[in-house]
């Protein structure tokens, strides 16, 4: 990756403190010398065990172990002057190593571990499911300990809870005065990295009251309204109960998985060796990633950061949705009731712009798009119990394959090229209609347009005949749709910009 941040005084919110930052975003921090800091991890941590979570670690109190990790002289440096602190490439190479140092302890994990990581850096949650001791917690902790200046919490789910087990007890003081509030010092609210073990034990009531905090990332209790300051959560499950209440908590989960039992037996015989050192406790890792950092490349993710953006060109966009369609289709096949929601098609964006920024790029390409399943599929789900030879993720991967092999086949994609690029002309003129002449003079902005016209409508296209409104609303409507969505895209151009045309 060329492209290198060089913070100046136009970007002080990056340049700040790492309390200041978290404090302006609503975030929390937890630094090693602060004094409540054994108060809080006494309240979130569990006792470690086989398949158990523990809290914040005070890193000047961090035991070293022996692990797997990677030869000091191959790992990353870690920015140490306040002008490299931001520096792109180097944040997400660490993050890289950060992935294969995990993937190397948890072993057979690769692909939900690239999942986890995508979920971080596009601030969207995570589900785990599997039967009961395969190493759920164990993966999360491994995560989570990327980090370092990071607030956690953790919780076991169980019937008996109520929503003050997650947003804390009810303030005493302000319940005399007739106020209702939560003392929500050491809670969910609070906290950046969020572990929800044996998530579907909870009750619907419990479900019900995280749902605008997973997804609004605000706590909504009457009159006391709180913003929280989750980043990411991982959930975990042995079993999914369905009805109106976790359908709807489900949807707010991006990144789905389901962790196969594994009867490879060199696979068994790493996890052997594994096992023989870290006894199923996250080994803490020699050097971690500001969280600072993550924050700052997941505003750039999600189009936050006003200096730094990544680009998804409107091909891409929709060939998104014309992929993920006939994704839904073909799963429909087999399930019926199989659904994508709007709000979730919406967010892949999202993990499209942190596909070509992991892959050293500002602009989101084809490839990107043919790895949007880490997204879009239940990891490890099969299209039925009998037919466990197709997963979610073949049948993502044959859907776009054949919709490639269609499009390009019948010139599709070409027609879709013309029209988008049609439509940005129609979209300019629109918004700056004094700049109409200086746009149609342009000829660099028509050389693209004359080659796909020449394709399209081949022997109608002289390379010295003018191009206008006119000729460009004659060749709409001339166009000869190949496919549905083409017809589609066509109509709604004809339609949205004929005062124009």
């Amino acid at each position: 990756m060329s492209k290198r941040y060089n913070p100046d005084s136009s970007q002080k919110p990056y340049l700040s403190d790492a309390e200041s930052i978290l404090e302006k975003d609503g975030y929390f921090i937890i630094s090693p010398d602060d004094s409540q800091q054994d108060e809080i991890s006494s309240k979130i941590t569990r006792e470690p065990g086989a398949d158990t979570f523990s809290g914040p670690v005070r890193t000047d109190q961090i035991e070293k172990k022996p692990g797997r990790e990677p030869d000091s002289s191959q790992v990353p440096v870690k920015p140490a002057q306040p002008e490299q602190q931001y520096d792109i490439p180097t944040i997400l190479e660490y993050l890289q190593w950060h992935m294969e140092r995990i993937s190397e302890n948890v072993i057979g994990r690769d692909e939900i571990i690239r999942q986890a990581m995508y979920s971080i850096l596009t601030r969207e949650h995570m589900l785990l499911l599997s039967r009961t001791g395969m190493a759920k917690s164990y993966l999360a902790n491994y995560i989570f300990n990327t980090f370092d200046n990071v607030r956690t919490f953790a919780s076991q789910a169980s019937k008996e809870q109520t929503p003050d087990n997650y947003f804390g007890p009810y303030n005493i003081e302000e319940f005399k005065k007739g106020r209702i509030r939560h003392n929500i010092h050491g809670s969910i609210i609070e906290a950046n990295l969020v572990f929800l073990d044996e998530f579907f034990d909870a009750s619907d009531v419990v479900l019900r009251s995280l749902l605008s905090v997973l997804n609004e990332r605000k706590f909504v209790n009457g009159p006391e309204q709180i913003d929280a300051a989750i980043h990411t959560a991982i959930a975990t499950a042995n079993y999914m109960r369905m009805n109106e209440v976790t359908e709807a908590v489900l949807d707010r989960f991006t990144y789905k998985s389901i962790i196969p039992e594994d009867s490879n037996v060199y696979s068994q015989l790493l996890i052997d060796h594994t096992y023989a050192f870290s006894r199923g406790k996250a080994i803490e890792p020699d050097r971690k990633i500001p969280f600072t950092q993550i924050i700052y490349i997941s505003d750039i993710v999600r189009n936050k950061n006003r200096e730094t953006r990544i680009e998804v060109p409107d091909f891409i966009y929709f060939m998104k949705n014309i992929v993920t369609n006939k994704f839904v289709s073909d799963m429909r096949k087999s399930d019926y009731k199989f659904f994508i929601s709007p709000r979730k098609q919406a967010k892949l964006s999202d993990f499209l712009r942190a596909s070509a920024l992991l892959n050293g790029r500002y602009e989101v390409n084809m490839d990107d798009l043919q790895d949007m399943y880490l997204a879009l599929c239940t990891l490890n789900s099969f299209v039925s119990v009998k037919a466990k030879d197709k997963s979610e993720k073949d049948v993502y991967l044959d859907a776009y394959q054949q919709t490639m092999v269609h499009f390009n086949a019948t010139g599709a994609i070409q027609q879709i090229e013309f029209l988008l690029n049609i439509r940005k002309i129609f979209q300019e003129i629109h918004e700056n209609p004094e700049k109409k002449e200086k746009l149609m003079a342009s000829s660099s902005l028509f050389q693209g347009l004359r080659s796909l016209l020449k394709k399209i409508f081949p022997g109608k296209t002289r390379d010295d005949e003018e191009i206008t409104l006119d000729t460009l609303k004659k060749s709409i409507s001339d166009l000869n749709p190949a496919v549905e969505e083409v017809r589609e895209l066509k109509e709604g151009i004809l339609k949205d910009y004929a005062g124009l045309i």
